[in-house]
């Protein structure tokens, strides 16, 4: 066997075990989140969950492919990372987007878990935009301007308390 059957072999092993390790920790990492949050405040609406099966999905595909087609081992070792990447950013995000809230904790929200002193403010419009203290800014989403108010509400009450 050639050394760069034996690499991409060894490349694919630790790319896959990654993949599974990632999948059977999801239900915990979720939990944690939660636990973490406090008690939730106020549901928001979740995001659909397509995105996150397509590329769970899209994942041992794109790596079964790189490994037949014969690029030469740095591609291959380069599509394994760039998977292994896209698997942690998908659990991660799966993680929050399930718990999608207002917390007595933080807010979780557009994929992110958002600690109350992170958030320095909310601007109302069409969207509810947070600024956060490091200058990222959030934009969530509401169904109707009436459910606007109430997440605004409840996000000024969250912050005060």
């Amino acid at each position: 066997m050639e050394t760069k059957t034996i690499v991409q072999l060894a490349c694919l092993a630790a790319t896959t075990a990654f993949y599974s390790i990632m999948l059977f920790t999801q239900k915990a990492r979720r939990a944690k989140v939660l636990q973490k949050a406090g008690d939730l405040l106020y549901e928001l609406t979740k995001p659909a969950k397509s995105k996150a099966m397509m590329t769970l999905f899209a994942i041992p595909c794109v790596l079964a492919f790189a490994f037949l087609v014969d690029y030469g081992a740095y591609f291959f070792i380069l599509v394994c990372a760039i998977c292994a990447l896209a698997v942690f950013i998908v659990c991660k995000e799966d993680a929050c987007a399930v718990n999608t809230g207002i917390y007595k904790n933080a807010l979780i929200a557009g994929g992110s878990y958002i600690e109350w002193s992170k958030i320095k403010e909310i601007k109302e419009g069409q969207y509810l935009e947070i600024a956060l203290v490091d200058g990222k800014k959030i934009t969530i989403q509401t169904a109707s301007p009436e459910e606007n108010k109430q997440v605004l509400e409840a996000l000024d009450k969250a912050r005060q308390n």
